[in-house]
């Protein structure tokens, strides 16, 4: 029973999500949005290469307070936060004719919704070994949802701020 509503209820709400939001017409880039989204593609893989290593020596001398998995799945957060940070900021996210305030809605209730799942689950559960696990992964998702949502808002205000 855990395995269906740990795996496969949210994998089921994530494709009824993006069913009903993905619109009539397919999202679509220019070259000069295709070319900075290569651009971010690389920045993300350093920055996870980087954050692999340093994670690495971390965990080896005991200073970060998580397992291996959840360092593994930290880095590989932070590549994607990373990505559509820099897209967001290059305005190469949300396509020519993407809809962002929907997916920015979207995205921060994700985030929010993870991150209080994963405080709950601490405040019920405690941290075994006392430290962060691939089960606390909640916690992680829910920066990075909330960290792109933000992103979005920011890139927003900016551009408003610039029209005026």
């Amino acid at each position: 029973m855990n395995f269906i509503f740990d795996i496969l209820f949210p994998l089921v709400v994530i494709m009824l999500l993006i069913y009903f939001m993905r619109g009539k017409t397919p999202v679509q880039y220019d070259e000069r949005q295709i070319a900075l989204r290569g651009a971010a593609y690389r920045l993300a893989l350093i920055v996870g290469v980087f954050s692999g290593y340093i994670e690495a020596i971390l965990l080896k001398r005991n200073l970060l307070p998580m397992d291996g998995s959840l360092a593994l799945m930290t880095s590989s957060f932070l590549m994607i936060t990373v990505y559509v940070v820099y897209s967001i900021s290059k305005d190469v996210y949300f396509g020519i004719s993407g809809n962002w305030k929907k997916w920015t809605l979207v995205i921060f209730v994700i985030g929010i919704i993870n991150l209080v799942t994963g405080i709950l689950q601490i405040r019920t559960q405690g941290l075994p070994a006392g430290i962060l696990t691939s089960s606390n992964m909640d916690i992680i998702m829910g920066i990075m949802f909330l960290v792109i949502s933000i992103a979005a808002v920011i890139k927003n205000a900016r551009e408003k701020s610039e029209e005026e």
